[in-house]
């Protein structure tokens, strides 16, 4: 298989954990739901940025690293008055294959975070008050964009076990949103 697929192999073979997170989210249409997807956020993307922390990159990655938002969440919470919730550790190995697969859901939520916004925005949230992470994230596309240009050249990856590592990232989150109000 072409490097150039890589990241179309890894939305594929990932396409069900990833459809079952978003069914489970689902529309974002008032803010006690959009405090537990804050709080989901924050419990997922705790562990996620926790695991990915300290990772030692190829040189092929060169100044890049995975974007870092949970400062940002932690301000989202407290703008609406909600305790951090807590984390439940992603446990994998840190080898590249598995932090491909974990990066890329991580830099691949940018582009949920583009609906998201819109979500938030139509119950009073922005970059100023509630939704800070998710206009960082939403106007952040270049690290992904980054990301995938990147995994598309590398060579000499696991892309079975990054595509598990994928569907673990995908199933930790979907774990975070019914830990925090989603069913």
């Amino acid at each position: 298989m072409p490097a150039s697929s890589f990241r179309f192999l890894l939305r594929d073979r990932t396409r069900p954990a990833h459809e079952r997170l978003d069914r489970l989210v689902g529309p974002i249409d008032s803010e006690a739901r959009y405090a537990a997807f804050l709080r989901a956020s924050y419990a997922h993307r705790g562990a996620v940025e926790a695991y990915l922390a300290g990772a030692i990159w190829p040189a092929a990655f060169g100044a890049w690293r995975p974007a870092v938002l949970l400062p940002l969440i932690r301000r989202d919470l407290a703008d609406l008055g909600l305790a951090l919730p807590d984390i439940r550790p992603l446990d994998l190995s840190k080898d590249i294959s598995s932090l491909i697969g974990v990066a890329y859901v991580q830099e691949g939520s940018s582009l949920g975070a583009r609906l998201i916004v819109k979500m938030a925005g139509r119950l009073g949230f922005d970059g100023a008050h509630g939704a800070r992470h998710l206009a960082a994230q939403a106007g952040g596309l270049s690290n992904w964009q980054s990301f995938v240009g990147i995994i598309d050249g590398l060579s000499g990856v696991d892309q079975a076990v990054a595509i598990e590592a994928a569907a673990a990232a995908f199933d930790h989150a979907a774990a975070a949103m019914k830990g925090n109000g989603f069913s």
